[in-house]
């Protein structure tokens, strides 16, 4: 099997934070979460913006927890600029911007990934996110 291409990250980029945004306002069955797990290889680690390192479990305890949240009225996730950084036999690395817009205004994320296709899909190996904008940081393509 080969390395993910660039249109098939594209899509499960934005698929997954479509599940977010769905997800976090109870737009969805609880069921859904299998996505996710489907998702998340083993092994995944999340690096977080202030560099707080995650684990598969940490992240899925997290994420099934914050179902339906209450202390937002607004949420939405945009991708934008999806780069293919590198294409190995197996795994696309792949970096883009996530663009959060909650009541307290937009956050952007620089986020790079690892992905790996496998039969039924594609499999997040490994995220690292650093904040650009938002929580008073600075202009766009400014790391804080």
């Amino acid at each position: 099997m080969t390395a993910p291409t660039a249109a098939e990250c594209r899509e499960e980029i934005e698929s997954l934070h479509e599940f977010f945004v769905e997800w976090y306002a109870g737009g969805c069955d609880r069921t859904r979460f299998s996505r996710l797990e489907r998702a998340l290889a083993p092994g995944f680690e999340l690096v977080s913006p202030d560099g707080t390192r995650l684990d598969r479990e940490t992240v899925l305890e997290w994420i099934r927890g914050s179902y339906d949240r209450d202390d937002v009225t607004q949420f939405d996730i945009e991708i934008r600029n999806v780069e293919v950084r590198h294409r190995l036999e197996h795994v696309a690395l792949v970096r883009y911007e996530e663009w959060q817009t909650t009541d307290d205004g937009t956050d952007v994320r620089l986020s790079t990934v690892a992905l790996r296709s496998r039969e039924d899909g594609i499999e997040w190996l490994d995220v690292h996110e650093t904040a650009l904008e938002g929580d008073g940081g600075g202009e766009v393509g400014e790391a804080r």
